[in-house]
C-alpha cells in the first residue's frame, strides 16, 4: 500500500510539472538580447514586462499601469515560427478607447509614448493564423512584451 501511495504521488508530481516546464523557456523571453527597440538611451526595464507561450490564431491581453511623468517604450519580441504581422493594440482598460493599433503602423513591433496622466491599459496581442485544431497539439512558440520607461525630460523654462 505504501509503495502504491508513493508511486501515485510521484506520478502526480510529474504530471503537474510537465505543463510548467513546457512554458519555462518562455518566462524570460522578453529579456533576451536584442528585444529592446528603444529609440534612445535612458530607458530602464519595467517589471510589468511579460512573456508566454503563444499559438497561431490566439489573442491575449496584458493589463499594465502607465504612470504620469514617464516616457514608455513597448517592444514585442516573438519567435520566428509565429510568423509576421503580429497584432499589437494599446487600449484604455476603463473606456476601451484604442490609443494605438499597429495595424495602422505597418504592423510595427515597437512603439513609444509619453504619459500625461496615470492610466490602466490593456496591451492586446493577436497572433495571425488559424487557431489550434481540437484534439491536435498546437504549434506554440515564445513571445515577450518588453516595457521600458524613463522620466519624461523637462522642456522649456
Amino acid at each position: 500500500m505504501k509503495k502504491l501511495t508513493t508511486t501515485l504521488m510521484l506520478a502526480a508530481m510529474i504530471s503537474i510539472s510537465l505543463p510548467l516546464t513546457s512554458q519555462a523557456p518562455c518566462v524570460t523571453y522578453h529579456r533576451q538580447e536584442g528585444c529592446s527597440q528603444a529609440s534612445e538611451e535612458g530607458f530602464i526595464y519595467n517589471s510589468q514586462s511579460k512573456s508566454g507561450l503563444f499559438a497561431k490564431g490566439t489573442t491575449s491581453k496584458l493589463k499594465a499601469v502607465f504612470y504620469s511623468g514617464f516616457d514608455y517604450s513597448i517592444s514585442i519580441c516573438a519567435d520566428k515560427s509565429l510568423g509576421e504581422g503580429i497584432g499589437f493594440v494599446l487600449s484604455d482598460s476603463k473606456t476601451g478607447e484604442v490609443l494605438y493599433d499597429n495595424a495602422t503602423d505597418n504592423k510595427a513591433s515597437h512603439m513609444e509614448f509619453s504619459c500625461e496622466t496615470t492610466r490602466n491599459m490593456f496591451i492586446t496581442i493577436t497572433i495571425p493564423g488559424s487557431g489550434p485544431t481540437k484534439g491536435k497539439a498546437a504549434d506554440a512558440a515564445c513571445l515577450g512584451i518588453l516595457i521600458e520607461q524613463k522620466v519624461t525630460p523637462k522642456v522649456g523654462f
